[in-house]
């Protein structure tokens, strides 16, 4: 009989604790960081609620400008076309599901181009856009085999080539 007394309070207590959130209750200033969710806000469970006011939490414990990059980074996102959007967390779902020395590799050469001036990206860019998508498939087997040597006398000569003044 005690078990039940004890299963039936932690029952409860579960769903004490697990009950909505209110959205007029919570505080103007995390009223204003969920506003995207407003109008969702009373359909959402409370597992999502909670969560979504942890997330404020962790923001609001962050420096000014580290706020101010993230707000301007989901401005950014929240101006793109759903399509595009729903198209970017397919990749991303996609992305996370590699095995992780895949993804470092895609991360490296991330930051690689990243590194570079931001003419030469937009140079490589509209060379990647310029293939074919038949070219496109060669370009990235030829990679993928390719040794971290190979790769990089191959980016070289690509640069050299989009950017012969280099």
């Amino acid at each position: 009989m005690k078990h039940w007394i004890v299963i039936a309070l932690l029952l409860l207590g579960g769903t004490a604790m697990a009950e909505p959130v209110d959205w007029q209750a919570l505080p103007a200033e995390t009223r204003v960081l969920l506003q995207p969710f407003a109008n969702q806000w009373a359909e959402l469970d409370a597992d999502r609620q909670r969560q979504l006011l942890a997330a404020v939490e962790r923001f609001q414990a962050l420096p000014a400008e580290q706020q101010q990059s993230i707000l301007q980074r989901f401005e950014r996102w929240q101006a793109l076309p759903p399509a595009t959007r729903e198209e970017l967390q397919q990749r991303f779902q996609e992305f996370r599901q590699l095995p992780a020395e895949r993804q470092e590799a895609i991360k490296q050469r991330y930051r690689w181009f990243s590194s570079l001036p931001a003419e030469e990206r937009a140079q490589l860019r509209s060379g990647w856009q310029a293939l074919t998508p038949q070219e496109r498939s060669v370009v990235k087997e030829r990679f993928r085999k390719a040794t971290p040597e190979e790769r990089r006398t191959m980016r070289e000569r690509l640069q050299r080539r989009l950017n012969p003044l280099r």
